[in-house]
């Protein structure tokens, strides 16, 4: 039997990894910054092609919303 004013073996191990998720979202956001705003070579840089794409996509889509 619990003695009272003790908190249960779970919850002690929930206080523990309090945090755990933002560091991992943290590293996983830094990483994909990184990774787009590095500069390559002689190709096109990562953030200059998502956002050509990203225009591409939207130009298509709004052509294809204006059609009757």
């Amino acid at each position: 039997m619990q003695q009272p004013g003790r908190f249960p073996l779970f919850a002690t191990r929930r206080s523990r990894q309090r945090g755990q998720a933002y560091a991992e979202y943290l590293v996983v956001t830094a990483a994909l910054i990184g990774i787009l705003l590095m500069e390559t070579g002689d190709t096109v840089a990562p953030f200059t092609a998502l956002v050509t794409g990203l225009k591409s996509l939207f130009g298509a889509y709004s052509f294809t919303l204006s059609l009757p």
